[in-house]
């Protein structure tokens, strides 16, 4: 509560100073060239603090594309902080320029920034997707790691430890087209797994493993074909 007070109280800071040099110094009598500026100064200084309602919410690793977005608007904003005071000074009787520079600024400035939230909510996407994909691979390897770390037998040990890491190195990514060998393999490891912490150590455990080794190869080999 105590740190949103604080925020707010910034973000009006810039409000109050700036309305009391501008009523004081200028008065309250102004041209319409004065208004208007001061009108699209207001709507750059809003349009900053409106910018975190484009960013949502942020996982860790996302930051990064909403400081675009901030950068976006503080320059939008000092450039129209210039231009307009530029204006008021000058204070030319046309108001036609004011008026058309200015409102190109806001439209240029809002055109870009949704397309940077566009892009935005396509790359926060993408990056689920992996996060997605890369906790599936993790939690096929934590299980072969568990399996490994319960098995005796030095020959088995060997066989699920080569399965391991083929899988840390195997691509996080997924198809469509490898969701079938993607389930088989997380069948098998599912049964190997199962096996060994029955406390299996024998012979027959070998075909389990060679059918999880023989998953991933097919899994790998799918993704690099559809790659290119």
């Amino acid at each position: 509560m105590k740190s949103n007070l604080i925020k707010i109280a910034i973000g009006l800071l810039f409000l109050i100073v700036f309305n009391l040099l501008y009523f004081l110094l200028g008065g309250v009598e102004h041209t319409t060239t004065h208004w208007i500026s001061y009108g699209f100064i207001h709507m750059a200084y809003l349009c900053l603090l409106l910018t975190p309602l484009f960013c949502g919410r942020n996982r860790k690793g996302e930051t990064v594309l909403s400081a675009g977005l901030y950068l976006r608007a503080l320059i939008y904003f000092i450039v129209e902080l210039a231009t307009g005071l530029a204006f008021v000074g000058f204070n030319p009787e046309n108001y036609f320029w004011s008026a058309a520079i200015q409102g190109g600024l806001l439209t240029f400035f809002l055109i870009f920034q949704l397309m940077g939230v566009l892009a935005n909510d396509t790359s926060k996407k993408s990056l689920a997707k992996q996060h997605e994909e890369k906790g599936q691979i993790n939690l096929w390897t934590e299980s072969l790691r568990g399996a490994m770390l319960k098995t005796k037998n030095p020959a088995l040990h060997k066989g699920i430890e080569r399965c391991y890491e083929s899988l840390m190195c195997s691509s996080i990514e997924n198809h469509p087209e490898t969701s079938d060998i993607e389930r088989e393999l997380e069948e098998s490891i599912n049964m190997l797994c199962l096996l060994v912490d029955k406390g299996e150590e024998s012979e027959s455990l070998k075909p389990h493993i060679e059918r999880v080794q023989a998953a991933i190869q097919h899994r790998n080999r799918l993704i690099k074909r559809l790659k290119y």
